[in-house]
């Protein structure tokens, strides 16, 4: 008797990849006795050692149980269950987290290897899940040639309206670094784009083995340095080989107080306890995207290089762990204020500016659909070819379900209300259920 395990969230190759988020799995048995209408099994977790972990259950629903006992049927229908990763112990490789199948009489008959994929702090990286990242974004830019430069053509002045300075700030650019997390996926599905904490002291991320930092000799450029063979060793933009950055603060330091510079000063960067309060006592939205202002504002002008100004900012590969920070803070505001349904103006709301191009909320909207990929260039939108075609769907996530996603898809990245998720999960930031009914 053989027990198969299929699991939703699988590539054409079999891999399974998932994140705190349960997704549905089936368990069928093959060669079973059909005397016996139906036969026990266990499910459990299983893996290597120090690897990702699973949890089990009947319904969606969050689930700290690590083995699920059930009757499956002899004549091989399948039975439905949920597996998520279990909250803080993630994967670091393919293959370190299982479930496997076991007989009452404790016969192994069938197992399922996976992976717990989650974003996590950049800092806390394993050298191998540091260089699989390194290798993958070199890979996308190509030196200059490959698919990278439609996302620096994404984030340009001519666009800057559709991302910055109304709601949409935080849904278009959690759908930005997704669609880039995505193409990096593509590459190595191992791979989960990282986060830079700006309000923790990071000089790891700072050194040349990872995202490298200019000489420190005086009147040296502000080309940062990396070992002969980094994967971004030849990283090209916009026609120029380098990185051009330069910490205006000790990196060995958090950035969490204002700097003095010849030119004057520049901001701190609002601590993480801080960028939570901006919601005020209601938690409101409306409240919350003042973070565009600091901490992201303030992370972006922590340096001399194109990473200060928006319309070159994401030249720089930083931009994009910087991001995924910025969007962790508003995944984890969400979980602690019950704010994943989009329905609920404390979830999602336009008040306050809107465009000044006279475009009023076009793009901000809870159902408007996002340029690049809706391919609108008629006005307000912007004029020139979008860069980047549909949303590309993924085999590991059911949402947005679309080449056009709306502002609305990008709040419930869980799928709490839906169950049907964005595909990602923060280290730090559980799934939890608000006050919705379990999916069946």
């Amino acid at each position: 008797m053989r027990a198969i395990i299929d699991i939703e969230s699988a590539d054409s190759s079999g891999r399974c990849f998932l994140t705190w988020a349960p997704v549905k799995a089936t368990v069928r048995l093959e060669d079973a006795d059909r005397n016996v209408p139906a036969h026990r099994v266990k499910l459990r977790n299983s893996g290597s050692n120090g690897g990702g972990r699973l949890v089990l259950s009947r319904s969606f629903t969050q689930s700290d149980d690590a083995e699920l006992s059930l009757p499956i049927a002899s004549d091989g229908s399948p039975q439905t269950i949920w597996v998520a990763g279990a909250f803080l112990s993630p994967s670091t490789d393919y293959g370190d987290a299982a479930i496997e199948a076991v007989t009452d009489a404790g016969e192994v008959i069938g197992s399922r290897n996976a992976m717990v994929r989650v974003r996590k702090d950049a800092t806390k990286l394993t050298p191998a899940e540091r260089d699989r990242f390194l290798e993958a974004l070199a890979a996308l830019n190509d030196a200059g040639a490959g698919p990278f430069r439609a996302f620096r053509d994404m984030h340009v002045r001519e666009s800057s309206l559709e991302a910055h300075g109304a709601a949409g700030f935080l849904p278009w650019h959690r759908a930005y670094v997704l669609d880039l997390e995505r193409s990096l996926q593509a590459i190595d599905p191992t791979v989960a784009l990282p986060y830079w904490r700006f309000d923790e002291a990071a000089p790891s991320i700072f050194a040349a083995e990872f995202l490298g930092s200019p000489s420190s000799e005086p009147g040296a450029p502000d080309i940062v340095v990396f070992p002969p063979g980094h994967p971004l060793e030849f990283w090209t933009t916009d026609g120029m080989i380098g990185i051009s950055r330069r910490p205006r603060w000790d990196t060995t330091q958090p950035p969490t107080t204002p700097a003095t510079l010849p030119g004057g000063s520049i901001p701190a960067v609002l601590s993480e306890q801080d960028t939570f309060a901006l919601g005020g006592a209601g938690a409101l939205y409306a409240a919350f995207r003042q973070m565009e202002a600091s901490p992201h504002g303030a992370a972006h002008v922590r340096f001399d290089g194109p990473i200060n100004s928006v319309p070159t900012a994401a030249r720089d590969p930083l931009f994009f762990l910087l991001h995924t920070n910025v969007d962790r803070l508003w995944a984890r505001w969400q979980w602690l204020n019950r704010r994943s349904n989009a329905d609920d103006p404390s979830s999602y709301s336009v008040f306050g500016s809107t465009r000044p191009d006279g475009g009023g909320n076009i793009g901000h909207r809870l159902g408007d659909t996002m340029w690049p990929w809706n391919q609108d260039r008629n006005p307000p939108r912007p004029s020139f070819v979008p860069p980047r075609p549909g949303f590309p769907p993924s085999p590991f996530a059911t949402m947005p379900g679309t080449p056009s996603p709306r502002v609305g898809d990008m709040i419930d990245f869980h799928g709490i209300y839906s169950g049907r998720s964005l595909g990602f999960s923060y280290d730090d930031v559980p799934f939890e259920l608000e006050t919705v009914e379990a999916v069946a």
